[in-house]
C-alpha cells in the first residue's frame, strides 16, 4: 500500500459519516444520502439501513455506489480539507454480532433501532478511490491500492 492509500484509508477510519450516493431508482438520476457508517475487518465501510429509505430502495435496484468522506477543517475553506470518494457496490450482508457490536462501537445511539425488522446491514465494496487532499493534491486509485483485498 504506498502513501496516499494509507492516508485514504486512514480518513475512512477516522470518520463516521459520508454521502452516500446512488442512482434514484425512479428517476434514474443521481441521490446523496447522508449515512453513518463504521468500517469492517477489511476496512470498508458498513452501513445500517431502513428498508424504507429512498437510498435503501435504490441500492435494491441498481448496487452501484459511492461514498464521499471529508476531513472538515475547523476553520476556513471546506474544500481545503482532505476528502475521498470511494466508488464501487454495495450488498446486503448478515446482521452477525460481531457487526452489531463494531457498528455499535461508533453509533450506540443506533442501538434503538438497528433490530428493527426493516433495518439491514449494507457493505460498500470499492473499486476505485479518488481523493483530494488540498489543492493540486488529487489522486485516483485502484481499491487494492487502499485496501488489502
Amino acid at each position: 500500500m504506498n502513501d496516499i492509500g494509507k492516508r485514504v484509508k486512514s480518513l475512512l477510519a477516522s470518520q463516521k459519516h459520508g454521502i452516500l450516493a446512488v442512482t434514484d431508482r425512479e428517476t434514474g438520476i443521481p441521490y446523496g444520502a447522508y449515512v453513518n457508517y463504521a468500517c469492517d475487518a477489511s476496512g470498508y465501510p458498513v452501513f445500517s439501513i431502513s428498508a424504507l429509505a429512498r437510498h435503501t430502495q435504490a441500492l435494491n435496484a441498481n448496487p452501484a455506489a459511492s461514498l464521499l468522506v471529508a476531513e472538515l477543517p475547523e476553520l476556513g475553506d471546506i474544500l481545503s480539507g482532505e476528502r475521498a470518494c470511494f466508488i464501487g457496490r454495495c450488498c446486503k450482508i448478515d446482521a452477525s454480532a460481531e457487526t452489531k457490536m463494531h457498528y455499535l462501537a461508533q453509533h450506540p445511539y443506533a442501538a434503538g433501532y438497528i433490530s428493527f425488522a426493516d433495518f439491514s446491514f449494507w457493505l460498500l465494496v470499492p473499486e476505485i478511490v479518488h481523493t483530494v487532499a488540498g489543492f493540486g493534491q488529487i489522486a485516483t486509485l485502484p481499491a487494492t491500492e487502499v485496501f488489502v483485498i
